[in-house]
C-alpha cells in the first residue's frame, strides 16, 4: 500500500502495522459470511428434508393401515372360502343321502 508522504511518520507506521490485521479480519469476515450462507442453506435443506420425512411417515402409516385392512380382508376371504368348502361338502353328502334314499324307495 502506498503511504501518504504528507502523513506524520507515527501514523504511517501504525497504518503499516494495521494493514496485515485488516487483511486478516477481512479474510475472517469473508469466511464467516461464507459459513453463515452455508448454515442458512443447510437449515433450509434440513427443513425440506423434515417436511419430506413427515410426508413419507404419513404415507407409511397409510400403507400400514391398508396392509392391516388387506390382511383382515384376506382372513375373511379365507374364512369365507373355508365356509364355502364346508357347505359344498355338506351339500354333496346331502345329495348322496337323497340319492340313496331315492334308490332305496325305488327298490322297494
Amino acid at each position: 500500500m502506498a503511504t501518504n508522504e504528507n502523513a506524520p511518520k507515527g501514523k504511517t507506521e501504525k497504518s503499516a502495522e494495521l494493514d496485515p490485521l485488516d487483511s486478516v479480519f477481512s479474510q475472517l469476515e469473508r469466511r464467516v459470511e461464507a459459513l453463515a450462507q452455508r448454515l442458512k442453506a443447510a437449515l433450509e435443506e434440513n427443513g425440506k428434508l423434515k417436511a419430506a420425512n413427515a410426508t413419507a411417515e404419513a404415507d407409511r402409516q397409510k400403507l400400514r393401515a391398508d396392509l392391516a385392512e388387506a390382511k383382515k380382508a384376506a382372513g375373511k376371504g379365507d374364512e369365507a372360502g373355508a365356509a364355502l368348502r364346508r357347505y359344498e361338502t355338506e351339500r354333496a353328502e346331502v345329495r348322496a343321502r337323497i340319492e340313496r334314499l331315492i334308490a332305496s324307495l325305488e327298490g322297494a
